[in-house]
C-alpha cells in the first residue's frame, strides 16, 4: 500500500505514507483494541481534531510507552508521536495527531469511536493471518492482559488473564487462541479468561511472547520465588 495522503492537523498539512499491513501494524492494532482509542471530534467551532491515543499506568508503563510503543510507531506511521502525561490521574499516553491515519485505521477495520458500542474487534486481515495474529494478541495481552500465580502455595504455576469488556472482542480474543492451539478457560463473569495450563504458558512466551517490560518483571519475578 502506498498511496499518498495528505494530512491536515491544526492547519498544518503533512504527507503521509500509509502504512504496509503488516506485523507490526497488527500489533499496533491489538494495542489499540486493549488500551487505545481512536478520535475524530471538533474542538470550538472550527478545528476538527483526529488521533489515536493509548493510555497507560503513568509509571508502570513508562518503558512500555517511551522505549517501545514510541519508537514502533514512529517506524510504521513517520509521524511525529506525543507522550502526554498526566500525573493526577496517574496515566500517561502516546498519542499520534493524523486526520488520514484515522481515516487509515477506519479503512483496516477500526472506526473513530466508542470501541465497545462500535463493537470493533480483530480484523479478518489479522485472523486470517497466523503470523499477524500472535502479533495481535501479544498488543492486547500487554495492554488488557496479566500475570500471576494460581496461588501463593505454587509459586511457579503461572496464569496470563485477560479482560474487557467489549464482548465481541473477548469471545474474538479467545478463539484466536484457540485457532493458535491453546486451550483457554471459558469466559468468567462475561469478562475475562485465563490461560492455566503451564505448558500452554510456556508455549504463549516462546510463540507469542511480551512487549511490555512490566508483564516481563513480574514473569521473572515470580520464577524467582
Amino acid at each position: 500500500m502506498d498511496k499518498i495522503f495528505q494530512n491536515s492537523v491544526y492547519g498544518n498539512t503533512i504527507q503521509i505514507q500509509v502504512p504496509q499491513l503488516n506485523k507490526y501494524l497488527a500489533e499496533i492494532y491489538g494495542v489499540l483494541l486493549g488500551d487505545g482509542n481512536i478520535n475524530s471530534y471538533k474542538k470550538g467551532k472550527k478545528i476538527r481534531t483526529y488521533h489515536i491515543k493509548i493510555a497507560g499506568d503513568l509509571i508502570k508503563d513508562k518503558d512500555y510507552h517511551e522505549n517501545f510503543l514510541k519508537i514502533l510507531c514512529e517506524k510504521i506511521f513517520h509521524l511525529k508521536v506525543n507522550i502526554i502525561l498526566t500525573p493526577k490521574m496517574n496515566e500517561r499516553f502516546v498519542v499520534v495527531y493524523s486526520k488520514n491515519l484515522v481515516e487509515f485505521f477506519e479503512s483496516i477495520g477500526f472506526p473513530a469511536g466508542n470501541k465497545i458500542k462500535n463493537k470493533v474487534t480483530i480484523p479478518l486481515w489479522i485472523k486470517e493471518n497466523n503470523f499477524f495474529l500472535k502479533r495481535c494478541i501479544r498488543g492486547l495481552i500487554d495492554t488488557d492482559g496479566s500475570v500471576f500465580r494460581m496461588s501463593k502455595k505454587d509459586p511457579n504455576l503461572i496464569r496470563i488473564g485477560f479482560k474487557n469488556f467489549n464482548k465481541k472482542l473477548l469471545d474474538d480474543t479467545r478463539e484466536a487462541f484457540i485457532k493458535l492451539g491453546f486451550h483457554p478457560s471459558k469466559i468468567i463473569c462475561g469478562a475475562y479468561f485465563v490461560l492455566s495450563r503451564q505448558d500452554e504458558i510456556n508455549k504463549y512466551l516462546s510463540e507469542i511472547g511480551f512487549s511490555n517490560k512490566k508483564h516481563l518483571d513480574r514473569l521473572n519475578e515470580f520464577i524467582a520465588l
